[in-house]
């Protein structure tokens, strides 16, 4: 299954891998619900996603707004980039950015290799899709 959710007294921490579709949406949110209703933080380590469905980016938002304490950490390039394309590469950023969730913040953890899941600006990553007919974002 691309997601895990492991719980324990300190909160639970949500593990993302390969292609989140919408076939894993429902598992997804009943495994974030049970996270949110315990009112502990919950975090999300999506250093081996490849990319992901809007509803999954949804389920995201709604932990994220809902359950007060999200984290991201290790994220990979496919995940920024799948945030990014759908407008949310400012909504899980630290609040530095002004983003509207204070809470959440972009972390590596020290078991990563010097680099990996590092959080870093979305236009540092390489475009991988065509931009046609589309303005460049600043």
């Amino acid at each position: 299954m691309p997601f895990v959710m492991q719980t324990s007294d300190a909160g639970s921490t949500l593990i993302l891998s390969g292609r989140l579709g919408v076939q894993q949406a429902r598992p997804l949110w009943e495994a974030a619900q049970a996270a949110m209703a315990e009112h502990r933080p919950v975090v999300v380590q999506a250093g081996d996603v490849e990319d992901l469905d809007t509803s999954v980016a949804q389920i995201l938002c709604r932990v994220a707004s809902r359950g007060g304490r999200l984290r991201i950490s290790g994220s990979s390039d496919g995940f920024l980039l799948a945030l990014a394309r759908r407008g949310l590469d400012q909504f899980f950023v630290h609040a530095a950015s002004g983003g509207p969730v204070a809470e959440a913040e972009m972390t590596s953890t020290a078991a990563e290799a010097p680099g990996e899941g590092v959080a870093r600006p979305i236009s540092s990553l390489k475009k991988t899709r065509s931009s046609k007919g589309r303005k460049p974002r600043d």
